[in-house]
């Protein structure tokens, strides 16, 4: 009887021991799971935390490349307005300067075009230059060299003259509205008229400075 009760009494304690244990396992497989869950959240909150940062650069980045493309785009701009610039003024011919002349013009053609207006073929003894193909001559420039033509005694029949091209332009009768040119040539003479109630003495002048220009001069 006296073993037995030992026995009995020892079973009780092992039994006790194991309950023990095994709720001391049970409670640090708990732990351990909070431990990983919570060590999962913070890597979750940082991985977050990293993807605001650089979504938050991005458009900075991007505010940066833009103002960039407007720098280059304005530079551009410049630069073509100052390209564009050029271009007229290197459009614009001015009078030749004194003593200078129109190479020998004997066996060549006259320009297709001088600025706006365009050679629309002769009448005549001249090639009439005209805005639009369907104008009147009284609209019209028209352009004849006169080979061995005396520029100087041409020049002093002009009334109120300016310079124009290798010569000079004004009118033909003091207060007329007839225009005429006079342009020295190696070989003779250019002439070139219109009427003053459709094209300005002014105008004219031009168009003779960029008829040279397009000649040559020597």
């Amino acid at each position: 009887m006296g073993i037995q009760k030992f026995s009995n009494r020892n079973i009780s304690t092992v039994t006790s021991l194991l309950l023990a244990g095994s709720l001391a396992l049970t409670l640090t497989a708990c732990g351990s799971s909070d431990d990983a869950g919570a060590d999962a959240s913070t890597a979750a909150s940082e991985a977050a935390a990293v993807e605001t940062v650089e979504a938050t650069e991005e458009p900075d980045a991007t505010a940066a490349e833009t103002e960039h493309a407007r720098e280059s785009g304005a530079d551009d701009a410049k630069t073509d307005a100052a390209n564009d610039s050029d271009a007229g003024s290197a459009g614009k011919a001015t009078p030749a300067p004194e003593g200078v002349m129109i190479s020998a013009m004997s066996g060549r053609d006259l320009p297709e075009t001088l600025g706006e207006y365009t050679n629309t073929g002769k009448d005549g003894d001249a090639d009439w230059y005209k805005l639009n193909e369907e104008d009147s001559l009284l609209k019209a420039i028209g352009v004849e060299f006169r080979e061995g033509m005396n520029y100087e005694m041409s020049v002093e029949r002009l009334n109120e003259t300016v310079p124009a091209g290798t010569g000079l332009c004004g009118t033909t009768l003091p207060g007329g509205t007839s225009l005429a040119c006079y342009l020295q040539v190696t070989d003779g003479t250019v002439v070139v008229s219109a009427e003053a109630s459709f094209i300005s003495k002014e105008d004219l002048a031009a168009f003779c400075n960029e008829l040279a220009a397009q000649l040559g001069t020597e």
